[in-house]
């Protein structure tokens, strides 16, 4: 998760640039809505704070996280976007998938820097990988992808098991990938 964090931190950075440049000169403090589900996400959240740290960015000085975690709740997260949004922030972040598509779905103006689990060109998250184009743009990390493969290690860890059984939200549009 931490390389992950580390990964969206660059990202995030190269959105924050001009940001930081103008704030330098204006001495205006930007607002980033963070959305994410909970969990072991709340580790990419720290890893994108010391992240933005290493890069030179102060928390408070240049930038201001405003961070919404839906406890997996994906009802919660058009919601929260679209508070974030009335709360004028400059950038929304959000982790994972689902609650990217549930953002984009909430607000119409403010970009949007995600962090994808699940294809994001396939989902419609962006265009392409190479020209994401429109207000969305992240990194698509390879979880959802490596379901087949996880099942393969399984069967080579419990060769007699017959059975798998596992749980999935089909409410969740990046369940079925």
């Amino acid at each position: 998760m931490r390389r992950i964090g580390l990964t969206v931190v660059l990202i995030l950075s190269l959105s924050l640039v001009p940001l930081a440049v103008e704030a330098q000169q204006s001495g205006k403090v930007y607002r980033v809505g963070v959305i994410h589900q909970g969990g072991s996400y709340g580790a990419v959240i720290q890893g994108l704070r010391e992240g933005l740290g290493e890069l030179g960015f102060e928390e408070r000085k240049h930038f201001v996280l405003d961070v919404r975690n839906t406890k997996g709740n994906l009802r919660d997260v058009e919601e929260a976007a679209r508070d974030l949004v009335r709360a004028r922030v400059d950038l929304l972040y959000t982790v994972p998938t689902s609650v990217s598509l549930a953002a984009k779905r909430a607000t119409e103006d403010v970009p949007i820097v995600f962090c994808a689990g699940t294809d994001p060109v396939g989902l419609g998250l962006v265009e392409s990988l190479a020209k994401p184009g429109g207000r969305l743009t992240g990194i698509h990390f390879l979880s959802t992808d490596l379901t087949a493969k996880r099942l393969e290690v399984l069967k080579e860890l419990l060769p007699k098991a017959r059975r798998i059984v596992t749980f999935y939200d089909p409410a969740n549009p990046s369940s079925p990938w």
